[in-house]
């Protein structure tokens, strides 16, 4: 086993290294009070504090957010006083920081290569037998043999003394090697602490100065990088009422701060930023090319439809435009019906049993949900009560409770290669509200029904939202062609063309093995070059022609029904009457 320690000189050390700060007492951290996230990955951030003075405020930020911030800083001396400059940490990249030290670990394999890579160097080795000291001539590794069969490597440094001696040492048997070079001493050390900075948390401070007299309030507010806010659902169906749309927001603090008591706004929107490295010193590189990342795939959406508006449909469209009807406030008069339902007094407090259902507890939940409006071309959603949220921590909000419309059908989708449609609802955004796309949970007649995914929904769009699979309805699906008689001859400068048509015929068969009538939708497919005929979808999105049928249970199948119930309750009769007998 081989044993060596370095003796450093640490007091040249610090004094080399240690960087000058101002004195604690003159730089204080300036708090978050407002916080508005966006679902480009920007978050926009507001800091007010009180200064004194000539005295410093400070911010702490990663250093990934460095560039952002110096890219879109805003800084402001509330008071009398006047902003003096902004000073932060600034250094050159790792490699490059390496690279100017002498020494280099990282091709170092061990000691023994360390030791051949600063050969001629200054050392002193304390040995058994006194000091041994010189210059490093290089070392070695060696096997020896211990014991019959069994071996040992020991490290054998040579060193040229003052005296003209050329020595070996067994560095086992050695109790420290020094390097006695300052310099290359103070080389080694700024190599391992610029490697330990690798380890630590990555974070800079920026520094306002001031300059004013007296107590005054410092603003500060910058763009930077954030976690993409994140939206949940949770669609309530229940026999004789209307659904229930519940929102939930999932926001993340990664930042190095917490934010206690701040102003939290939710923007479903994606403004245009971009990444500029401006804190760093720039030098000529070449570009970088990133290797092409594969495709992640997601469970089945479902478009927009794409149609004649009706007199029914004018106003939820006029909706979708942004005309939706306001109050005084400017805040749509369909939000404040929703809120003035979710305020109205709740029950008293009682065991769930009482309620009934799970669904209809959560209808009689009074929950203080998201201040929705429209900013520009987004929307927000601002959360009403203060939010702490601590570094590190993330955190689930309530943003929407209101009843929507929709209904239950079931869709199949021409070329999925099932036989069997999907359960689904189809979602009309009614609530004046724009949806933020996200995962849906179902829970229909008080238990889970399924989960499914929802694209952004403006003010009185529907989508359909597929959650599960009908398995009490089967469809088949039969293909046809045939190509007609010549319809028309073109005849142009001696050039005779003839048009003929080729049709193309789908057949679908569906059965309801389900007790009730079923309600299905049927999306085909739409094909650029062909014609529709013979049918007239009731909708129709970018791809998709939608079909609307009824499918009722047949009078066979409701016979067959009969004859089986007919038959289990005889043959109960039958073992029941065999059981008397016997006894």
């Amino acid at each position: 086993m081989t044993r060596l320690r370095f003796h450093l000189s640490y007091a040249a050390i610090f004094a080399l290294f240690l960087p000058v700060t101002l004195p604690a007492q003159d730089s204080v951290p300036l708090p978050v009070r407002k916080v508005e996230l966006y679902k480009n990955g920007m978050g926009y951030f507001e800091h007010l504090g009180a200064a004194k003075g000539q005295q410093s405020v400070e911010i702490v930020l990663p250093s990934s957010q460095l560039n952002d911030i110096l890219k879109s800083l805003t800084v402001l001396d509330l008071g009398k006083g006047q902003i003096a400059g902004v000073n932060y940490d600034s250094a050159a990249p790792l490699d490059r920081r390496l690279a100017e030290v002498p020494i280099n670990l990282g091709s170092a394999a061990g000691i023994v290569e360390f030791l051949n890579q600063i050969r001629g160097a200054g050392v002193e080795i304390r040995t058994p037998s006194g000091i041994v000291a010189g210059k490093l001539m290089g070392a070695e590794l060696r096997t020896r043999s211990t014991a019959p069969g069994a071996t040992s490597q020991e490290v054998l440094v040579t060193v040229f003394t003052a005296a003209g001696e050329v020595r070996l040492v067994d560095l086992e048997s050695a109790g420290a090697l020094k390097l006695t070079a300052q310099e290359l001493a103070n080389d080694l050390s700024r190599y391992l602490d610029l490697l330990d900075t690798t380890h630590q948390r990555d974070v800079r401070k920026l520094r306002i100065q001031t300059l004013g007299t007296g107590e005054r309030q410092i603003f500060i507010s910058y763009t930077s990088e954030a976690p993409i806010w994140k939206t949940t659902y949770r669609v309530i169906l229940g026999p004789k009422q209307k659904p229930l749309l519940q929102g939930w927001a999932i926001v993340d603090n990664t930042t190095p701060m917490d934010w206690l008591d701040v102003s939290l706004s939710l923007v479903a929107g994606a403004p245009v930023s971009f990444i500029q490295n401006l804190s760093q010193p720039i030098y000529a590189r070449r570009p970088v090319v990133p290797l092409a990342q594969g495709i992640q795939l997601s469970p089945q959406t479902y478009e927009a439809t794409i149609e004649e508006e009706t007199a029914d449909e004018a106003k939820a469209a006029a909706g979708a435009r942004g005309e939706i009807e306001m109050d005084s406030a400017g805040r749509p008069k369909s939000m404040l019906r929703a809120e003035a339902a979710m305020r109205a007094p709740a029950p008293a407090p009682q065991a769930l049993e009482a309620l009934g259902s799970v669904s209809q507890a959560m209808r009689q939940q009074v929950i203080e949900t998201a201040q929705a409006q429209a900013v520009g071309e987004q929307f927000e959603y601002k959360i009403r009560q203060p939010v702490t949220i601590r570094r590190n921590e993330s955190a689930l909000l309530p943003i929407i409770q209101s009843d929507v419309e929709g209904e239950k059908v079931s869709v199949y989708r021409a070329g999925s290669n099932e036989s069997r449609p999907r359960l689904a609802f189809r979602l009309k955004n009614s609530g004046g509200l724009t949806l933020d796309a996200g995962p849906v949970t179902v829970i229909d007649s008080n238990a889970f029904a399924g989960e499914g995914l929802i694209e952004t929904l403006q003010p009185g769009e529907s989508r359909l939202l597929s959650y599960a699979a009908d398995l009490g309805t089967e469809i088949s699906t039969a293909s046809g062609s045939e190509r007609r008689r010549v319809e028309r001859v073109l005849i142009n400068q001696g050039m005779m063309r003839m048009i003929a048509k080729s049709v193309e015929k789908k057949t679908y068969k569906i059965r309801n093995n389900n007790e009730a009538a079923r309600t299905i939708v049927l999306e085909h497919p739409v094909r650029a070059g062909w014609k529709l005929i013979d049918a007239a979808p009731a909708e129709s999105s970018a791809n998709y022609y939608r079909f609307r049928l009824a499918a009722m249970r047949t009078e066979r199948d409701k016979l067959e029904t009969a004859r089986t119930a007919a038959q289990k309750q005889l043959d109960a009769l039958i073992q029941k009457l065999s059981l008397d007998k016997k006894l």
